[in-house]
């Protein structure tokens, strides 16, 4: 498979010219930054497909009783501008979820999803904090039929799940770049260190540079011409997911470490090293992420005993990628206690912002320091994961940095409102608003008609109306979410994600998600993974960590994120 790219790639910062004194390694001489996806064989691609496809194909479905297609599409822009967000925010409460599983969530979803449409209209992979590409068509006022939409999409990976978005093709592949990625080797992947910004950068903003902590030699991702080069370039979308990829980068080579002596072949020391990893991320996923966050009111069996409705092997359904697991948006915190620089008595700031986060990538210049912005990664923002994935203190509202997960509920993290939800179309800037358009235009049920699909009594009215936001939003007129959602019949009748972020509010407290999201989101992974062979639940069904060479500092399996990543980061 290509490299999967990001719509910044669509036009991407060229290398330097010749006069630069920035001079391109020798491996990436001829690397075609300017090139879009390259066409990866799309027969072996994956595809989507729906969980409950009469629903979907049915004339109705998603649309307000008593209307059309613009007709629903009139109410939800009425709805989204009744959220709003006030002048005051509404507080921030934390939950007692480590905020590492928040971008190993989205790490998830891009190794699930990338898709591509072979519509006119291109389908951008947005820069957000969560999320993925775009519905055809964003725009339209009218939705296709559930084969066209179907048809007109392509999921990038050969295989969702298993690691495409860090390995691609691996270091054999035909494509150049992809290749590139690899060290000459063979085996590992090339790996860059961070730069040091000069104490006068520190001075000029008003910081005695001696108090700044340098993470000195760190390694970083390999980086070339405002571009990461890593299989999938959503990955640095943020500083902390681009973090968790390289840590994942920085685990195969420690599995290469761990088996080189015995596997004297290059091919096969690669090909071992990646089954490993993929075998304790499969763990991950199973004992670890998903224990975590699905309704235990429905994991009342073990994950590796699901029976799964995904009947189409290695297919993703609509209704996970467009409504069950795009929850992560209300998980994203305002604020991080982030390293010993950013973060509780942090020595440069008391916290690292949400748009800090943002700005430290590739795409946005690390940030544009003073002079010419560094090729790598400062060395004075390198992650701490101790800080992120530590087991949380009692929650709190509105603390300055925090290493925890917000509430799953309506009430975002303001950047996630506006400026890290800015789309292509300014009228679609919102990430709640394209969210419910995604809803819209692949044609999701109302969330009443999922739960009862997947067995699972219906919100009352009055729980819904109880999850719905009362603070005054911008619009004016004392609008609040909850007074529009009645206005509009957004009660009666709601949006699939709308419903889905409700129930866990209701149900769950916002703490984990609902028995509906749950049962998709199981349903979902359980079944990609059982239709690969060479899964966890496939072949090596009973696996355990203990079996595994790779171990934690203190011996122990890595039966957790924690341990996994401060293993795969250590020194």
């Amino acid at each position: 498979m290509a490299l999967i790219k990001s719509s910044h790639d669509l036009k991407p910062r060229r290398p330097a010219p010749a006069t630069d004194p920035v001079r391109l390694p020798d491996w990436a001489m001829g690397f075609t930054l300017a090139l879009p996806l390259a066409p990866a064989s799309i027969a072996a691609n994956s595809r989507y497909c729906y969980l409950f496809p009469d629903l979907a194909a049915d004339p109705a479905v998603g649309l307000f009783a008593g209307t059309d297609d613009a007709g629903t599409l009139a109410r939800l822009k009425a709805f989204e501008v009744s959220t709003r967000l006030p002048n005051l925010p509404p507080s921030a409460i934390t939950i007692a979820l480590p905020a590492a599983y928040t971008y190993f969530g989205q790490f998830l979803n891009h190794d699930i999803s990338a898709p591509e449409t072979d519509d006119a209209t291109p389908d951008l992979a947005p820069a957000g904090i969560i999320g993925s590409a775009e519905p055809p068509g964003l725009a339209a006022t009218t939705r296709a039929d559930p084969a066209s939409i179907l048809s007109s999409l392509i999921n990038q990976h050969h295989a969702p799940l298993m690691l495409d978005s860090l390995y691609a093709d691996g270091p054999d592949s035909p494509d150049p770049e992809v290749a590139a990625l690899y060290a000459p080797d063979g085996k590992r992947f090339r790996i860059a260190t961070t730069s040091r910004l000069p104490d006068s950068h520190f001075a000029d903003l008003g910081l005695d540079p001696a108090r700044v902590v340098h993470a000195s030699g760190a390694a970083d991702m390999p980086r070339l011409g405002g571009i990461a080069l890593i299989a999938d370039r959503r990955n640095d979308g943020n500083l902390i997911l681009s973090q968790l990829h390289l840590a994942m980068m920085l685990a195969h080579n420690r599995a290469v470490d761990a088996i080189d002596s015995r596997k004297t072949d290059r091919a096969d020391c690669f090909h071992a090293a990646r089954r490993l990893v993929t075998l304790h991320y499969h763990w991950l996923i199973l004992q670890d992420f998903l224990p975590r966050l699905l309704s235990q009111k429905v994991l009342t069996q073990p994950l590796t005993d699901w029976t799964s409705r995904l009947n189409a092997g290695g297919e993703v359904p609509m209704e996970f990628t467009t409504a069950a697991y795009r929850f992560g948006h209300s998980l994203v915190g305002r604020n991080y206690d982030f390293n010993a620089n950013f973060g509780q008595d942090g020595r440069m700031a008391p916290a690292a912002s949400l748009m800090d986060l943002f700005n430290f990538t590739s795409q946005n210049n690390m940030a544009q320091s003073a002079g010419a912005p560094p090729i790598h990664l400062p060395d004075h923002w390198v992650i701490e994961w101790e800080r992120l994935t530590r087991e949380p203190s009692p929650p709190q509202v509105n603390e300055t940095a925090h290493g925890r997960a917000e509430r799953i509920d309506l009430h975002f993290a303001p950047d996630m409102l506006n400026v890290a939800g800015e789309a292509m179309v300014p009228e679609h800037g919102s990430i709640l608003f394209r969210n419910l358009m995604r809803g819209f235009h692949r044609r999701m049920p109302f969330g009443q008609q999922l739960a009862d699909a997947c067995g699972i009594p219906r919100l009352m009215p009055d729980q819904l109306r109880a999850a719905m936001p009362r603070y005054l939003s911008t619009a004016g007129e004392d609008t609040s979410p909850a007074a529009a959602a009645e206005r509009l019949g957004l009660i009666e009748e709601t949006p699939a994600w709308l419903y889905l972020i409700c129930e866990s509010d209701v149900m769950e407290d916002g703490t984990r998600l609902g028995p509906t999201a749950s049962t998709i989101i199981a349903d979902t992974m359980v079944g990609l993974m059982r239709a690969n062979p060479a899964s966890l639940l496939g072949e090596a069904a009973g696996w355990h960590p203990k079996e595994s060479p790779l171990k934690g500092t203190d011996g122990h399996p890595l039966t957790t994120l924690r341990a996994f990543l401060l293993w795969a980061t250590a020194g």
